[in-house]
């Protein structure tokens, strides 16, 4: 049995092949074959009834590809016909020609991470034999430029939640900066594993993006699976969310798509996660704040509670971490104030009062009070 990766024997792979699939990742690594044009299905004028018989707009909702808010009558010559689509204004179409194309290449750190795959895979191909040595430790992956990290004060989490107060997705918010979920689990709560009672939410099944397509996981870590304590401020809103949801389900009828998420459009069809972002990002920007991903919320969250004097290992355990190390490595950021009171303490401890008459002159040079009086002598 001769091994092979993807078209590529393993015994051929060598330190020189990985450099040039870190370089071809590098450079073109999102671009995906294209995919056959698919005709779209034409939207038409229909005529909807809520539960109770009464006559509901024809396509009020976000999720709908042209939007029409018509009551049709029962004899209406429209219903049937194609729904007509207005040209975007001049700002609409200027905003849409100003987005940032995505770069056609992967990130570093994600080229790193394809390594990292690979030298285990290696290390795994050794022991059964099917190597010699793992060739892929000759590669030179790219180096990952360390960037900022990025977090919101508590002042900064509470303007947004006031900003996205009157949005349909208000709980979901509530619930990221109390809770610091990540993304995966808001889009994959179930409304059922959320108990009002006993104020616990039970983090489970998550949905993730994979080639732009939403699948379902079990949770990034061993941890991830967990049950989630409530504040009654979260509770509070949670109810009232559940309240709306069972208002359009009411409305809908038969026609609600019953998905059992806890966070889902008026017709009962989940977001995508990347629309979760999206709406994000433009709820921060017209509240002012300082751009931020939405991971950087539970990083702040994680902040916040290190400032709180949290104990570690809950705060650890909260999120869903598996080592409490990884949460202080990675999530939080110095406590500055902290970080005064050791430098304070430690200098007093070191110098102690034997420099204590020491002044520092203008210029920057220590001047004791004694080599001005031999000065003066002189």
């Amino acid at each position: 049995m001769v091994p092979y990766i993807g078209e590529r024997d393993v015994q051929d792979v060598s330190g020189e092949v990985c450099d040039a699939l870190y370089k071809k990742l590098l450079a073109e690594g999102r671009v995906k074959a294209k995919p056959k044009p698919k005709r779209a299905a034409e939207v038409v004028h229909v005529r909807r009834l809520g539960q109770d018989g009464r006559v509901m707009p024809c396509r009020p909702y976000r999720y709908d590809a042209v939007r029409c808010y018509r009551e049709h009558e029962e004899n209406d010559p429209l219903v049937g016909q194609p729904v007509k689509t207005k040209k975007l204004g001049r700002a609409a179409a200027d905003a849409q020609a100003s987005r940032p194309a995505i770069a056609p290449g992967l990130e570093p750190k994600t080229v790193v991470n394809t390594h990292r795959m690979l030298h285990r895979a290696w290390e795994d191909f050794t022991v059964w034999g099917w190597a010699k040595r793992n060739v892929v430790s000759d590669a030179h992956p790219p180096r990952v430029p360390r960037k900022s990290r990025r977090f919101w004060t508590v002042t900064q989490l509470r303007t947004f939640l006031q900003r996205a107060r009157s949005d349909r997705f208000f709980a979901l918010w509530v619930l990221e900066a109390t809770s610091g979920m990540r993304r995966c689990e808001l889009a994959g709560a179930h409304r059922d594993l959320l108990d009002l009672d006993a104020g616990t939410l039970i983090i489970d099944v998550t949905r993730v993006v994979v080639d732009g397509k939403v699948i379902e996981s079990d949770g990034k870590t061993a941890n991830a699976q967990h049950v989630l304590a409530l504040d009654p401020f979260t509770l509070a809103v949670l109810r009232s969310h559940i309240e709306m949801l069972d208002r359009e389900r009411a409305e809908f009828g038969p026609d609600y798509h019953d998905s059992g998420l806890l966070f889902c459009w008026e017709n009962g069809k989940p977001p995508h996660p990347d629309t979760i972002t999206r709406r994000f990002k433009r709820l921060a920007q017209s509240a002012g704040l300082p751009e931020i991903d939405l991971h950087d919320v539970r990083r702040s969250y994680l902040t916040a509670g290190r400032n709180a004097k949290i104990d570690w290992k809950a705060l650890s355990e909260r999120v869903g971490h598996s080592d409490v190390a990884f949460t202080m490595r990675q999530y939080v950021e110095t406590d500055l104030e902290a970080d005064r009171q050791v430098a304070n303490t430690l200098a007093e401890l070191i110098i102690g009062g034997s420099l204590a008459s020491v002044e520092m002159g203008t210029d920057g040079t220590g001047v004791s009070s004694a080599d001005e009086g031999e000065g003066a002598a002189a």
